[in-house]
């Protein structure tokens, strides 16, 4: 019995061992490239400036904020969450299949769960140096604080995976070619009718069934967090939120699994 436990131990130290390896790597090849760096920040720094300049001394429109800039600020975040995650993690993919990295799963200790794992965890550490990057620069610039931090923490953790799971799909599927034209075609269109920019109730009888895509869920947790105002409707964004980034991970494994094996 005593062996048993020990081989499991053994086994359990090289799953770990691999895991921290992986992230690592990803980590020194992702900062090896400044340019890269830059680029994942850039739309969302961007979109902060512009809109806090151009819009700190607007009315709000709706529930988020003293200011339009205030009400539209969750909604950056999240469009930066989106776009970032999809993209880093898609491409990763994608690279792995063409150096056909995925062929070294099989006869590695890490399961195809724990590669996943390792991708994601090194996916939100890149997508967290704009999330932090967007905050801090709303907070000393345009004086936006975060009123409930674990709220914050809660919809970018949801908002990572749901996207990640999302790239990852889409990358099991196309090439370097195809893949920012299948995701555009997805991701633009959210970004215009997800309550980003105008509150979901300007689009009338629609409101309903938009209220229900994930990036409408993940942008009014996210407007709760930082606003600091508890509406309505946050446990059920919320729950949506989370529903939807583990049913999206679980679709993800399934499919980069059956990717893998047929290869």
């Amino acid at each position: 019995m005593s062996d048993i436990v020990q081989s499991r131990i053994g086994a359990g130290r090289l799953w770990l061992i691999d895991l921290y390896r992986q992230v690592y790597w990803d980590m020194v090849q992702f900062f090896r490239y400044r340019l890269i760096v830059v680029s994942t920040m850039l739309t969302s720094v961007s979109m902060v400036l512009a809109f806090g300049f151009g819009t700190s001394h607007v009315p709000a429109m709706g529930q988020g904020g003293a200011s339009y800039f205030a009400f539209v600020l969750p909604g950056i975040v999240g469009v930066g969450i989106m776009f970032s995650c999809t993209y880093t993690i898609g491409y990763a993919f994608i690279v792995d299949h063409n150096r056909r990295a995925m062929e070294d799963i099989v006869l590695s200790p890490l399961s195809y769960g724990g590669f996943l794992l390792g991708r994601l965890i090194g996916m939100i550490l890149k997508c967290s140096l704009q999330f932090v990057a967007v905050l801090v620069l709303a907070a000393w610039m345009f004086g936006v604080q975060v009123g409930l931090p674990g709220r914050l923490l809660l919809g970018f953790a949801s908002a990572c995976v749901f996207f990640a799971g999302f790239g990852i799909v889409v990358s099991c599927f196309t090439n370097e070619v195809s893949f920012a034209s299948v995701v555009n075609l997805v991701l633009i269109p959210l970004t215009y009718i997800c309550g980003v920019f105008f509150p979901l109730e300007n689009f009338g009888t629609g409101r309903t069934l938009i209220a229900w895509l994930p990036l409408s869920a993940q942008v009014d947790v996210l407007r709760s967090a930082i606003s600091g105002q508890a509406t309505t409707s946050f446990a059920y964004s919320l729950a949506l939120s989370l529903g939807y980034a583990l049913i999206m991970m679980g679709v993800a494994l399934y499919v980069f699994k059956n990717r893998v094996t047929r290869r």
